[in-house]
């Protein structure tokens, strides 16, 4: 038998990972966006140097990141799943939070 507890977690697991890599895709695509508008400034200064080198580069780093972390978490997850459960949480609210000011931005364009 399988044991349905760990498919059921790690389903929601691979969810999670799946939803911080389109967040991460969309953060990215509203940041060259909002570059290229001259409407915002990216605050990361290693992400900043990146961006001004190559916008292909920094979508690449944006897109790597997610699946990096995706891997070291699921290679984490039957060690310590409430460490990568809360970490992974809380990414996920940091995200949100900043998709929140490329909505205020494009809101404030689009006034």
């Amino acid at each position: 038998m399988f044991p349905t507890k760990n498919i059921t977690a790690d389903k929601k697991l691979l969810l999670a990972l799946a939803t911080l890599f389109i967040l991460s895709a969309i953060d990215g695509g509203l940041t060259l966006w909002g570059l290229g508008l001259k409407t915002i400034k990216e605050v990361n200064p290693l992400m900043q140097l990146l961006v001004t080198k190559s916008s292909g580069g920094f979508m690449a780093v944006k897109l790597a990141l997610p699946v990096v972390v995706g891997v070291i978490f699921w290679q984490l997850k039957n060690r310590s799943r409430r460490f990568v459960n809360y970490s992974l949480g809380l990414i996920l609210i940091v995200y949100t939070i900043v998709l929140m000011f490329h909505v205020l931005w494009i809101l404030k364009i689009a006034a």
